[in-house]
């Protein structure tokens, strides 16, 4: 067990090696094509290093004088030593098997939900692809040569989509995924390995973004796309849009780099892997023991010296414990009973090493006398082999689970609400005109708590600051849960911060004062009785499909401005954006019928104007309306805000 304890430990510091050099020479600084071929070759080379026995170092020859005068070598050759009463080393392999059966479970198990996604979905193929658009709501991916998209997914989001799933098919990035995480399930234990395969998927995506915005697509709106992407289901072993890398890939389109000297950081990392060799696997040759039963000539001054070498746990005597003169090529090796003898010159340092125990040295002692010695060998202990263990890649963080968390009883947007309405504009970002949105992460814990908060966008430090403090003050939620275990939930929210050009703004104010709306009051405006849950609900219970556009297939996204003004009526409907006039016509005429049923937002004891924004959906159902009436819209699956 000892020995495949420290092949675990020279394995995990060869890839911690290579991986170091990686980050350091290759990441983001050369084509990333060369960076998956480090990476995938990294791993199996970082696996075999240590296993590599080759003799280059001379070894040492010594002259072993036989314990009795005429005894066979066969009995001085050394033994084994005897077994322990219960040996951990089978339990300790059957539970790395079991690591990696479970692991190659997990990724046939993804394999086979992949394939069951094509039940039910609009199948199209083309030369280059197969596209599944399906009705389960998924974040795109694709697996081989196979895109699967949500039915829903807007018509402008999926030009992108299929842009960078194309890239992933054509540079058979599915196949090196498949490639490492069979890897990752044989060398589960090595943490480097996780760290590989995460820094697989950075590549993959960087290049496949490259690709998209190379061939000229938007960036603004490719980044949007990515952005809609982090939710739903999207498999491991799949390569997607959807992934906990955005803000490393955001920063990778806005300040890309072409990589100088690129052959030459390549080249960088032979040192490197020499290096390895030389520590783990380059050994000295066999020593080669010469054995005699003639005497031996020694100096006149030197005397015999016996030894009774024994384990100091169970006193059995240990065969073939080497020992030998310090500083000269003589020894001898211990017999069956544990005893040698040799010639030494009084004080001389004799060493005595066995395999498995801890070195002792003995100096000879001046007396004239023959000298016997009964040493105790103690078994060396197995170095400490602990890893720390690595947060880039918590298998336990999902963006989407069986059953999401909640938040004082809703969902996302009552917390992001909650956020807003406790903000404080920063007294400095103020005064210096600083407005903008930004956008953070965090993590719902499995106990409920808000954590792993990370800025993913800010206009200013003292704005993210403020939507920090904000989320330390979270009440806990109800955490989620996924296939009956609890999991830690990964959210992406914007925050707006906005400024009125009027100067008496103060400090704790979130949005725009005088005649300007505010997007944040103390006291959030009401629609009959409740909260902008209630307004959604009546605005897609009063919508109707326009019929021209149902004729004709029109669907698609309306993004609505409104205002709730003081009185409770709504003013200044804007669209931002829409596939079609009649659809957004219909949204605003809903819309604006709610004039009246507001109840007012309240600032320091004021009635304010407040301003929202809302989404609305349109889609066609699988039947068509009858001739002559107007269909009903699809209940919007967009966000309020």
């Amino acid at each position: 067990m000892k020995a495949l304890l420290v092949y675990m430990f020279e394995a995990a510091v060869c890839s911690g090696i290579l991986q170091a050099v990686y980050a350091w020479l290759l990441e983001r600084r050369v084509p990333h094509r060369w960076c998956r071929i480090y990476l995938l070759l990294s791993v199996p080379l970082a696996a075999i290093i240590p296993l590599l026995r080759i003799p280059v170092w001379p070894g040492e020859v010594i002259t072993a004088v036989a314990p009795t005068a005429g005894l066979p070598m066969a009995q001085i050759a050394a033994k084994p030593v005897a077994s322990p009463a219960f040996d951990p080393t089978g339990l300790f392999v059957a539970l790395l098997a079991l690591g990696t059966a479970l692991l190659a479970g997990v990724m046939v198990a993804q394999i086979i939900r992949i394939r069951r996604l094509r039940r039910g979905a609009e199948i199209t193929r083309t030369r280059r692809f197969t596209l599944i658009r399906t009705p389960q709501k998924i974040a795109s991916f694709s697996f081989l040569r196979s895109i699967y998209v949500w039915q829903q997914t807007p018509a402008e989001e999926l030009e992108a989509i299929v842009r960078h799933e194309m890239s992933h098919i054509a540079h058979r990035h599915s196949i090196e995924r498949l490639v490492m995480e069979s890897m990752k399930a044989l060398l589960w234990w090595n943490p480097f390995v996780w760290i590989a395969a995460r820094r697989l998927t950075e590549a993959e995506e960087f290049e496949a973004d490259s690709d998209v915005l190379n061939e000229g697509y938007d960036k603004e709106l490719y980044m949007h796309v990515i952005f809609r992407q982090l939710f739903g289901y999207s498999p491991e072993i799949a390569n997607g849009l959807r992934s906990s890398l955005t803000k490393k890939r955001f920063q990778m389109m806005l300040s890309q780099t072409p990589g100088r000297h690129a052959l030459l950081r390549l080249a960088g990392t032979l040192p490197a892997i020499a290096g390895l060799l030389c520590a783990f696997s380059f050994t000295t040759r066999a020593a080669e023991i010469r054995t005699t039963s003639e005497t031996v000539q020694t100096a006149g001054d030197e005397k015999n010296v016996s030894f009774i070498i024994a384990d100091n746990q169970d006193g059995k005597p240990l065969s073939g414990t080497l020992i030998k003169i310090e500083g000269t090529s003589r020894g001898t090796v211990t017999d069956e009973k544990g005893f040698a003898e040799i010639e030494a010159a009084p004080g001389s340092t004799m060493q005595i090493t066995l395999v498995g125990y801890d070195t002792k040295e003995v100096r000879v002692s001046e007396d004239n006398e023959p000298i016997r010695y009964i040493l105790m060998m103690e078994r060396s202990e197995a170095p400490d082999r602990e890893q720390a263990a690595t947060t880039d890649n918590d298998e336990d963080t999902v963006l989407v689970a069986e059953q999401m968390p909640t938040f004082q009883g809703g969902d996302l947007n009552t917390f992001r609400n909650w956020v807003q309405e406790g903000l404080r504009y920063p007294q400095g970002a103020l005064d210096a005109g600083i407005q903008g949105r930004v956008v953070i992460t965090f993590v719902v814990d499995k106990d409920g708590a808000v954590t792993d908060v990370e800025i993913l966008q800010s206009p200013d430090t003292r704005l993210s600051d403020e939507v920090i403090r904000r989320l330390r003050e979270s009440p806990k939620w109800t955490p989620a849960r996924d296939q009956g275990k609890l999991v830690r939930i990964k959210y992406v929210i914007p925050i707006d911060f906005r400024l009125s050009s009027k100067p008496e703004q103060t400090a704790d104010a979130t949005a725009a004062t005088g005649d300007e709306p505010f997007l944040v009051v103390e006291q959030m405006p009401t629609f009959q009785g409740g909260d902008l849950n209630t307004f959604r609900n009546w605005v897609l219970t009063h919508l109707r499909y326009p019929q021209e556009a149902a004729k004709q297939g029109i669907q698609g996204r309306v993004v609505l401005t409104f205002v709730v003004e003081k009185d409770g009526s709504i003013g200044e409907v804007h669209t931002l954006m829409s596939p079609d006039e009649q659809l957004s016509g219909e949204a605003v005429r809903v819309v604006r019928s709610a004039s009246g049923l507001w109840t007012p937002g309240e600032q320091r004891g004021e009635k304010v104007r407040l301003k929202y924004t809302i989404p609305i959906d349109f889609r066609l159902d699988a039947t068509e309306a009858p001739a002559g009436e107007p269909q009903p819209a699809t209940p919007a699956t967009g966000t309020i805000g």
